[in-house]
């Protein structure tokens, strides 16, 4: 998938996408909810918003790699240009989002597939 795709319109629709990385999430343990979003960008990937319940920091960072690993299998090497607008809450209502992982923040998918890989 790359420009192409974008030109002639053949990527996957945004609630297609926003249901299968929610999917994806929803069946991870540790996660109790979550508000996630996807859109598409006219120059870039897309950018995935949204804010999930997590148990602590460790299953936010599997959180991670499930909304990465979901979106590159859906979009492709596009994944890259995902920018990730996402953060999780702990139970006590303390924010975890990606820097606190040390990544960049916002990271992009290229960062996270590179950082993040099992």
């Amino acid at each position: 998938m790359g420009l192409l795709s974008r030109v002639f319109g053949s990527r996957p629709d945004e609630s297609s996408v926003t249901h299968a990385v929610g999917d994806a999430v929803t069946r991870l343990p540790g996660v109790s909810g979550h508000s996630l979003t996807y859109q598409h960008q006219q120059y870039g990937g897309g950018a995935l918003h949204g804010v999930v319940d997590v148990d602590d920091s460790p299953t936010f960072l599997t959180v991670l790699r499930t909304a990465v690993s979901t979106l590159a299998d859906l979009l492709g090497d596009d994944v890259d240009r995902v920018t990730f607008y996402l953060s999780g809450r702990t139970p006590d209502g303390e924010p975890v989002v990606p820097g606190d992982l040390g990544t960049s923040q916002p990271p992009l998918g290229r960062e996270l597939r590179t950082r993040l890989a099992p």
